[in-house]
């Protein structure tokens, strides 16, 4: 009878460590797979906001030409009218 218990216990011990060993890996595999779906989404915000970042630095720089124009549009009129308020001794009448 000692015998059969031996027997038993030599295949129920590896067994129930084997049902044990991949009750956790399936359970650590949903984690990761949890996880690298987080990894996903987070890559995809990433991604999003970078692309925001890129447009908004593009319209920085288009401002940035326009703002320039307009410094040299002001700069020509500022020209302009102090040329027109010099006295007329020089200046022939059109």
């Amino acid at each position: 009878m000692a015998d059969y218990g031996l027997i038993l216990c030599l295949i129920l011990i590896p067994l129930a460590l084997r049902w044990i060993t991949v009750w956790q890996m399936r359970r650590f595999y949903g984690v990761a797979l949890s996880g690298n779906q987080e990894c996903k989404k987070m890559a995809g915000e990433l991604s999003d906001i970078r692309d925001a970042i890129y447009q908004v630095e593009r319209e920085e720089s288009h401002y940035a030409v326009l703002r320039s124009n307009l410094y040299s549009q002001i700069e020509a009129a500022r020209a302009e009218l102090a040329e027109l308020r010099r006295p007329a001794k020089g200046r022939i009448a059109a």
